[in-house]
């Protein structure tokens, strides 16, 4: 399995600032019951204290998906599959590219606040139960949603990207936390991540789902 890092571009707060904010949150029981479900308070809400904090499309994805292009040899036209695609900011570089985009997450909050390009092209639904046929895409990726799942949940959710992608073309990008310690954090950051392990224990399952194809790895802490 190759490992490639296409994010690394854009602009992830500092384990710092993370830790600091964690340390004064007080969660709000209403907020943190949408917050669970990945409403506003998830996406949009700036006075949370943790997670997103506001989530606004501001085009620093443009890089990252130059280089997804170019490495995957994409054309314009490419079928280009995102899994958890939440309110579509990667989808919308795609577009740009002129590619042929579809999105699945399962927030009804963030489907309806998508941005306006690619809301049409965005279904709500379930990593696990895809709907397009089988090779139906030239590229499927899946942006640090893999953690939001249970690991029960997994096999099913990377199996389906294998059905509906035609080629070897599956970059996931995932979340990890290397020791106790930053795996606590990250939980403690967003409260829906169901599976928080180390990157060899993720390069270990996927080996063991015979995963076909990229991955990166990202520490948040």
């Amino acid at each position: 399995m190759d490992e490639i890092d296409f994010f690394g571009s854009s602009r992830p707060r500092s384990a710092e600032e993370r830790s600091r904010k964690i340390e004064a949150f007080q969660p709000d029981p209403q907020k943190r019951e949408n917050f669970r479900g990945y409403g506003y308070n998830y996406f949009d809400d700036e006075s949370y204290g943790v997670g997103y904090g506001g989530y606004h499309y501001d085009g620093r994805y443009a890089g990252s998906v130059e280089a997804m292009i170019a490495h995957y040899g994409l054309k314009p036209g490419a079928r280009v599959l995102e899994m958890g695609c939440a309110k579509g900011f990667v989808l919308c570089e795609f577009l740009k590219h002129d590619m042929a985009v579809a999105g699945i997450d399962l927030s009804d909050y963030a489907v309806a606040n998508a941005v306006a390009e690619v809301r049409p092209f965005i279904t709500q639904g379930s990593c696990e139960r895809l709907a397009w046929e089988d090779g139906a895409f030239h590229l499927v990726y899946s942006k640090e949603t893999l953690p939001h799942l249970t690991e029960a949940q997994l096999p099913a959710a990377i199996a389906e990207a294998q059905r509906v992608c035609r080629t070897n073309n599956i970059f996931f990008e995932i979340q990890v936390g290397n020791d106790d310690k930053a795996r606590h954090l990250i939980t403690a950051w967003d409260e829906t991540h169901q599976t928080v392990r180390s990157a060899d224990w993720w390069r270990q399952f996927l080996l063991d789902q015979n995963f076909r194809g990229q991955a990166h790895f990202k520490a948040l802490f």
